[in-house]
């Protein structure tokens, strides 16, 4: 599913304020005898004083005001508004604003209400967010009333869980990688500099929280003090083309915390057999990514980390790759691996390529035995590293500069239909039937050409040039990469193709273009339980 949000205009609104509980109290009876009552309070002391009325208003929002969304004191803590419970008359409005008034009965009653977190029931299918459709409910720890977000509805999990605020502050900042605890309770002031990607704030945060809600996540803010430890595997990607060529990829851990950071690291851990023969470690871990400090191979040595919590973040690849998500995990003892690998194979995040589920494995009824999970990742990259494969010799150019890249290609020397003389910047559509090239006409400058394009045959035609635009050679963490039309060249797909220099050489290099639509990321992946029953099955490390 896209996961898609737009921030709606604020305009004013008003909501209904619920007519406030009355209290009454009694007061003692006078002195015995007769004769008058004698001077001073009654035998009872003074009734206690009845509590002051209390008014509840804010806003809920998720990346903007939420429309639609029932606000209550669920003083009961069951999280729902039920009757008896103070509440706005009215739903909110196109500004998101609530607010509504309550008179506690009596000390009691003030305390447990002043005590309770703040609830705002959202319905399905309202504009303000266009790509939810069904009600989820969102929340906000006691003493914080002025905002029920995505973000305050993580630290009421927390809080629901036995944390003491604070703590749960703590730990939410550590958990999605936020700088400062007020942006917790609101970041609607918080600086975006292009709307257009998924940056790494509060507001990001937010959005994938409010995702987990919607897709019935269960929210956790877990203490790494306290915490115990699990060790854990999953099966990341499977390569397979029959038992002695395969390359199957895991991340275990040993699911202990550092107590300072809140993560637990991975290792990426990858085998595989190439004819028989075991796979080169090169080949193996052939990709590197441009980090702040150059470029790093992405092997088993590479930092790897993730949060721990719910919703978590992930840094891999010593943090080039960065992204935030939510998992939901399914219980699949005793159903047929094959049956399990069609569904996964059928739906988005497949980690499974290669295996034909009808004819893959030994007994085609295997069944997956307890302790077996599919777990299901949704969330989205928060950086686009630029990459090398390394293992793939195609990837080299022969060239020893980029400058030297430049010279080779003057748009003076390219020739059209053919299209010789230029270079591939990759396929300008989803359907691969047409291909971008270019050639240079001068210093920072470049000239396009669209060409028809065959993809089983990797043959090009028909060219002819289209637009210019501007290519610089940029430096970024002490390395030098090409940037075409300052990194987005104009194609109508998700990853962009250009060139830099590693190890004295160039080579082709990639991305994935920064647009929201091209880094949501979704993975289905086996247990390490799941994963070590089906290898046998397919034949991987002994017989059956």
């Amino acid at each position: 599913m896209s996961i898609r949000f737009t921030r709606a205009a604020v305009p004013s609104a008003c909501a209904g304020l619920l007519l406030a509980l009355s209290a009454c109290g009694g007061g003692g009876g006078g002195g015995g005898g007769g004769g008058f009552a004698p001077f001073g309070p009654p035998a009872g002391g003074n009734p206690p004083p009845s509590p002051s009325p209390v008014t509840v208003s804010g806003k809920v929002v998720v990346l903007g005001p939420v429309s639609g969304a029932l606000v209550c004191v669920d003083r009961n803590r069951n999280g729902a508004c039920d009757g008896g419970e103070p509440a706005a008359a009215n739903k909110t409005g196109e500004d998101g604003a609530y607010s509504f008034g309550y008179t506690p009965a009596d000390a009691a009653a003030a305390a447990e209400l002043a005590a309770a977190p703040l609830l705002a029931q959202v319905d399905g299918g309202n504009p303000s967010l266009p790509s939810f459709s069904q009600p989820f409910t969102m929340s906000a720890p006691a003493g914080h009333r002025g905002q029920v977000n995505p973000l305050t509805t993580l630290l009421q999990a927390g809080v629901a869980a036995g944390l003491a605020p604070e703590r749960a502050e703590a730990l939410v900042l550590l958990q999605l990688g936020l700088p400062e605890a007020a942006q917790l309770y609101d970041y609607q002031g918080v600086a975006v500099t292009d709307p257009g990607r998924f940056e790494d704030n509060a507001f990001t945060a937010a959005l994938v929280t409010a995702d987990a809600l919607h897709s019935g996540v269960a929210l956790r803010v877990a203490d790494p003090a306290t915490v115990t430890p699990v060790a854990s595997d999953q099966l990341a990607r499977l390569d397979f083309a029959r038992a002695d060529h395969y390359i199957a990829r895991t991340y275990p851990t040993d699911g202990v915390p550092d107590p300072a950071t809140g993560k637990v690291k991975l290792t990426d851990r990858r085998e595989g057999l190439s004819n028989g023969a075991p796979t080169a470690h090169d080949t193996l871990y052939g990709v590197v990514q441009l980090g702040a400090n150059g470029w790093v191979r992405c092997d088993e040595n590479a930092a790897f980390t993730s949060t721990i919590g719910m919703p978590s973040r992930s840094d891999y690849c010593a943090g080039t790759t960065r992204s935030l998500g939510h998992a939901a995990v399914t219980d699949i003892s005793g159903r047929k691996m094959a049956e399990v690998v069609a569904e996964m194979q059928a739906a988005d995040g497949n980690s499974i390529f290669g295996v034909v589920p009808a004819a893959a494995f030994a007994n085609p009824d295997a069944t997956f035995p307890a302790g077996s999970q599919l777990r299901y990742r949704r969330g989205v990259d928060l950086a686009q590293p630029y990459s090398i494969n390394l293992a793939n010799p195609s990837e080299t150019t022969g060239f020893a500069t980029l400058e030297a890249l430049i010279a080779a290609f003057p748009a003076s020397g390219a020739t059209v239909p053919a299209g010789t003389g230029t270079l591939s910047l990759g396929v300008l559509n989803e359907q691969q039937t047409r291909l971008l090239r270019a050639a240079f006409t001068g210093a920072g400058t470049v000239q396009y050409y669209a060409c028809n394009f065959d993809s089983a045959t990797n043959a090009h035609d028909t060219c002819a040039a289209t637009e210019t635009g501007t290519v610089e050679v940029r430096t970024e963490g002490g390395a030098r990469v090409l940037a075409f039309n300052g990194g987005h060249p104009p194609t109508g797909v998700g990853s962009l193709r250009t060139f830099g220099e590693y190890g004295g050489a160039v080579y082709v290099v990639r991305a994935t273009k920064s647009d929201t639509r091209y880094n949501i990321n979704s993975a289905r992946r086996l247990n390490g339980v799941a994963w070590e029953a089906m290898k046998p099955q397919l034949g991987i490390g002994g017989a059956v």
